[in-house]
């Protein structure tokens, strides 16, 4: 009878991008009759906001903007003031031939220079570059051999559990509520959001993700130059459709802000705020298949080619606190009135058996001294996630670190600051497989059996019944048969017995 092989598909989340790219920033800023004017500039950031990403014809387009915020000091006053302006970009990125119906794609980012300059009180020059993380993740179909057919080929097969990519949809929507800002407020600085951890309910064809946005709003008043904070909750509650998924499907949702606005309302004098959000939801499926790793003939020469594949063996969620001391020395004659945190992406590297995930994260602490001018002082560390130092070289970390709280003491000279890091996401463990893709025998060749006895083997702990049945041209069954075995894997040193070759 002619061997025949059948095959099925492996599902695995195949990383098809991981790029750096370069976004130059080149802005002028115009201050409007009512913005105070510039006597110094003290701090210029950028953080990008995602409008769109999708995927068509093997490219991926991200658009959106790069908010600049430029932080002044205006003549005869000893508040900061803050004046910002969206730059919109589009970044195009060819990828490989692939299908990408199931995908899911991150966008991370953080400036790597910025040149500001005034070009008189009223005009503010912005010249940098912003750097951005993207990765691309989508679904890739292996062919496998799950079975051969032919009484002289042994396999070595097993099952694989895996997690596959099972569907993924984007959900934006935006919630409003008033804001108890005190009425002597001068101005609105920034808004700081942050997601906490949602929970994540799946029905079929249905993902509810429940959570809510922290955003704290820092702003000045009449009376006093340091910045205050106000945090105010925004919760939602929303459905996702992706077709297909399950209520045993794993889940995750990443949860963005693309837009943070505060608004006075003309009537009432309430401030209002709304913020944009947008959630990425993924699903992931757990499959069994059986695959053959390894062949062999007993009776004919043949010829076989492997492969090697990466399967989604888990996938877990991440939330985890970081606490996060940060000491530098400040003039005794200095005030703090503002310290703005900047977090690089996570960077992960591989060397020597051990995985170390880390970000650069800066604290820009902005002071003012006796004669009234502001000064900015920026301290960097590097923050490691060790708890993910036995991840593998070839897990997919998607985690994003964030700032959720800080606070500092200032005595004297000494700077303390005390930042509490949120990082939030997931990881997919991944295990490579050796996977047999193709075996021919050869009937017009057959194999000269020599063993007409019993073959005692002296077998080494950790050995496979498989291999040892391959070196001896012998049967795998025959031998555990043989040798009462219960696992193809042995567990101690031990004697064995392998059975003469039989037609």
């Amino acid at each position: 009878m002619a061997t025949q092989l059948f095959f099925d598909h492996l599902l695995s989340t195949a990383k098809m991008a991981d790029v750096n790219s370069e976004q130059p920033v080149e802005t002028e800023i115009l201050l409007a009759d009512y913005d105070e004017p510039v006597f110094k500039i003290i701090k210029t950031t950028m953080e990008h906001l995602v409008t769109q990403k999708y995927i068509m014809q093997n490219k991926l387009t991200v658009e959106g903007f790069i908010k600049v915020s430029v932080y002044y000091q205006p003549p005869q006053a000893d508040k900061i003031s803050v004046i910002t302006q969206k730059v919109p970009f589009q970044k195009q990125l060819e990828l490989p031939a692939a299908d990408y119906d199931l995908s899911f794609i991150t966008v991370g980012g953080q400036s790597q220079y910025v040149n500001t300059r005034p070009q008189n009180s009223t005009r503010i020059d912005v010249r940098g570059a912003y750097l951005f993380s993207i990765k691309v993740f989508c679904q890739q179909k292996v062919s496998a051999v799950t079975t051969i057919s032919g009484g002289s080929v042994c396999c070595d097969s097993g099952e694989i559990s895996h997690f596959c990519l099972a569907g993924q949809n984007i959900r934006q929507f935006s919630v409003e509520n008033e804001v108890n800002i005190p009425e002597n407020l001068c101005r609105i600085l920034r808004a700081h959001t942050r997601s906490q951890a949602p929970v994540i309910a799946v029905y079929q064809d249905k993902i509810t993700v429940k959570g809510e946005i922290s955003a704290d709003i820092y702003y000045t008043v009449a009376d006093s130059n340091q910045v205050k904070k106000h945090t105010q909750a925004f919760p939602y509650n929303q459905i996702i459709d992706i077709k297909g998924i399950k209520e045993n499907y794993v889940s995750c949702a990443d949860v963005s802000v693309s837009s943070f606005t505060v608004a006075q309302n003309q009537d009432s004098k309430k401030y209002i705020a709304s913020v944009t959000v947008q959630i990425d939801a993924t699903a992931f499926s757990r499959q069994q298949v059986i695959a053959v790793g390894d062949a062999f003939s007993r009776q004919y020469e043949y010829t076989k080619t492997q492969q090697e594949m990466l399967c989604d063996t888990n996938m877990y969620h991440i939330d985890k606190n970081i606490a996060l001391q940060i000491g530098e020395n400040i003039g005794a004659d200095y005030t703090i009135s503002d310290i703005i945190f900047e977090i690089a992406p996570l960077k992960s590297y591989f060397e020597i058996n051990k995985t170390t995930v880390k970000s650069k994260v800066t604290a820009n602490i902005i002071a003012i001294n006796s004669q009234n001018e502001y000064e900015c002082f920026a301290r960097g560390e590097d923050v490691v996630l060790d708890w993910l130092e036995n991840c593998s070289q070839h897990d997919e970390i998607c985690i994003k670190l964030s700032l959720d709280n800080c606070t500092y003491t200032h005595t004297g000279t000494n700077l303390q600051i005390n930042a509490a890091l949120a990082a939030q996401g997931f990881v997919i463990e991944k295990r490579p497989f050796k996977l047999l893709k193709s075996f021919e025998e050869d009937t017009d060749a057959p194999v000269a059996n020599e063993q007409e006895a019993l073959i005692v083997y002296y077998a080494q702990k950790g050995e496979r019944v498989f291999d040892i049945a391959k070196n001896h041209n012998a049967s795998p069954q025959d031998i555990m048969e043989e040798n009462s075995l219960q696992s193809d894997v042995l567990q101690t040193n031990q004697m064995i017995f392998i059975p003469a070759f039989t037609d």
